[in-house]
């Protein structure tokens, strides 16, 4: 399938989907369990490419991992690995590029980590410096602070270790998922301020129901004691707050009614937090977190937010720019510093993309600002990037001509997106 057109609806969109589970719970819980020693159960683990990248990178590891449906059953080895040589490509995952680095620190043997072109622009410099620092043996087989890796595991003790905190919450979460398997545990100090501070709390959130207790000294230091140890779980994932945004903006651009289930309020997700942001430009929001749903009611006109920080919910940043692209006035989006990183540029990628639908927009280093008004229809690219087509198919839903290539990269993280956005009585024309 090479495009998607999508057709505008003549209605707002009413109505309620289930969003499936969450891609970065599930890639948290594949690491945790292979790490405890026995049988875990995970349930409603998202069935999404990027977590099948890590079940396979698992299992050549020597971690034994069974499919069944929505669940997972790990037996993990509690760290002690055999020794592996070989290659492991995690193609597009950057997830689990940032995990494996950690992890194949702990396997005997010699293990080249490698991924896609786009993965081998993504820097990893930090993470690996950190790693050095507490006895990993890592080297660089092309360039210098990014992938591919040639890492010589086994070696690693813990300890005392610093890392810029304004890159990605990924290395923070790589470290901690190994730090209960390490004879010295670990303490991490954060150098500035600490990028997507949510997703640490998804990791400490997840430890904990692994039975580790992570110490969280105001996002500026994270200390994990010798006394942790991994137990393994029967560990539920939760819904997907990032996947629910897109349903969410189709509500707010189109004055409609739409109620997201499966998302808990409650949820250490930052993007869970989206709901809100949609409030402040005009749309209203009931919620139940013992039925575990959110409903956005969209408004006649959106407004505009002068300015608004976006740094513990980025993934969601996309999906606001487009939904300010339909809003009177100016809003200006900060806290973006490493969307720059991602799957693609995506402030850049934004910037182009919007200017086809005739968006006004100015990029920083950190931030975009979007002109509302009234976009126009265009055949927007994807780069690769999963996010770039969902935020950009809900305007779709209100402007005609909206055409998406590539369509298929959704798979990336949610592989069920464009059947739920036809639950919803949207059409859609596949080519």
């Amino acid at each position: 399938m090479k495009k998607i057109s999508i057709i505008p609806s003549k209605q707002p969109i009413n109505g309620e989907i289930t969003v499936p589970g969450s891609k970065s719970y599930t890639n948290r819980a594949l690491v945790m369990a292979s790490l405890a020693k026995g049988s875990s159960e995970i349930s409603e683990a998202s069935r999404c490419d990027d977590c099948g990248v890590l079940v396979g990178a698992l299992r050549q590891l020597g971690i034994a991992i069974t499919r069944h449906g929505d669940g997972i059953s790990i037996i993990g080895n509690g760290g002690d690995f055999k020794e592996f040589r070989g290659e492991i490509n995690v193609g597009h995952a950057g997830t689990a590029m940032r995990f494996l680095v950690a992890v194949c620190s702990l396997v005997p043997g010699e293990i080249i980590l490698d991924g896609s072109d786009r993965m081998r622009e993504r820097p990893i410099g930090d993470l690996v410096n950190a790693l050095r620092h507490l006895g990993a043996d890592i080297q660089y087989v092309n360039k210098r602070g990014f992938p591919p890796l040639k890492i010589s595991g086994g070696v690693l003790k813990g300890g005392e270790v610093s890392i810029d905190g304004d890159i990605s919450s990924q290395y923070f979460t790589a470290l901690l998922l190994i730090a209960p398997i390490l004879e010295e545990g670990i303490e991490i100090k954060v150098v500035g301020k600490q990028v997507s501070p949510s997703y640490i709390d998804m990791t400490i959130s997840g430890l904990r129901d692994f039975g580790v207790e992570a110490i969280n000294n105001d996002y500026q230091e994270y200390i994990i004691g010798t006394e942790s140890n991994y137990q393994p779980s029967q560990y539920t994932i939760e819904g997907d707050a990032s996947g629910a945004s897109y349903f969410w903006a189709l509500a707010a651009i189109t004055g409609g009614k739409v109620k997201v289930k499966n998302i808990d309020p409650r949820s250490a997700q930052g993007d869970v937090e989206f709901a809100d942001v949609l409030v402040k430009m005009g749309c209203k929001m009931t919620q139940n977190s013992a039925d575990k749903w959110i409903r956005v009611i969209g408004p006649a006109q959106l407004k505009s937010i002068a300015e608004i920080d976006m740094n513990s919910m980025p993934d969601t940043a996309q999906t606001l720019a487009v939904v300010a692209a339909y809003a009177e006035g100016e809003t200006k989006i900060t806290g973006l510093q490493n969307l720059r990183v991602k799957e693609t540029d995506r402030l850049a990628a934004l910037r182009a993309e919007l200017k086809k639908m005739k968006v006004k927009t100015k990029i920083g280093d950190n931030y975009i600002i979007i002109i509302g008004g009234k976009p126009k229809g265009a055949v927007v690219e994807t780069y690769q990037d999963h996010r770039m087509a969902m935020s950009l198919a809900v305007s779709g839903v209100k402007t005609s001509g909206m055409k998406i290539l590539k369509p298929s990269v959704v798979d990336k993280s949610f592989p069920s997106f464009w059947e739920e956005l036809e639950s919803l009585g949207v059409k859609l024309i596949r080519k």
